[in-house]
């Protein structure tokens, strides 16, 4: 995937019209909060396609997965040059440890939020979606299109995103640039907010592991998808 952002560019032809503060002057709404959500790097469990929410067995990254973490941490790098940023984590620690890898190459030191986790999926944790599909195929499709549904000892995706949705208000209020080392639902979920994608239709945005994906907010509320799904740093 090809990024064709350029953060030292002044306009972007992109976005709508600049507002005006009503005497015709252009509203001066300086520059945007950058969010730069990263996807963990691989685990055991991400390998096997078996679900891994919060409150689960909460493994550590593969070898392959710390190998995807150093190249995410290069990776991020090269996107914000020499600017200064945050890094956030889950309280995961897969994400914990991309968060650290990139941390380790801004010389940063990362902080954690747990709102940033993954969903809990309750008795679902450690099994495989193939199991899930021929097991519980009714269950599974009502996970998959009811955002209030949740499995016994888990949460639903509303409770998700009621807590995701205030970690991403928080790190927007920070203002700056923000590297936040997720997981795959959380970051669908901001995603779905900020484009108003349905619950049921969300399943269709990829989010590889250890991928970037990039959105900006304004001091006015808008916002734009600067790029997502991005894995060029490990090629």
């Amino acid at each position: 995937m090809q990024r064709t952002v350029n953060w030292t560019e002044t306009a972007d032809p992109a976005r709508p019209a600049p507002l005006t503060d009503g005497t015709g002057q252009v509203a001066d709404l300086g520059a945007p909060t950058r969010i730069v959500m990263v996807r963990h790097g691989v685990t055991d469990f991400t390998a096997a396609a078996k679900l891994d929410g919060r409150g689960g067995p909460d493994p550590s990254m593969s070898s392959e997965g710390m190998r995807q973490a150093k190249a995410v941490g290069a990776g991020v790098r090269v996107l914000i040059g020499d600017n200064a940023a945050r890094v956030v984590t889950s309280s995961l620690k897969r994400a914990i440890e991309t968060g650290t890898a990139i941390g380790d190459e801004l010389g940063v030191r990362t902080q954690i939020d747990a709102d940033w986790d993954e969903q809990s999926f309750g008795d679902w944790d450690d099994k495989s979606m193939s199991y899930l599909a021929a097991r519980h195929p009714q269950e599974l499709r009502r996970f998959r299109e009811d955002p209030h549904y949740s499995r016994p000892g888990g949460e639903a995706h509303a409770d998700l995103q009621a807590r995701v949705l205030a970690g991403f208000e928080r790190a927007t209020t920070a203002g700056g640039t923000v590297i936040v080392a997720t997981h795959r639902k959380p970051i669908m979920t901001v995603l779905a907010h900020l484009l108003g994608i349905p619950y049921e239709r969300i399943w269709r945005i990829a989010t590889a592991p250890a991928s970037l994906t990039c959105v900006e907010v304004w001091a006015d509320g808008g916002a734009s998808v600067a790029f997502v799904n991005d894995t060029s740093h490990l090629r």
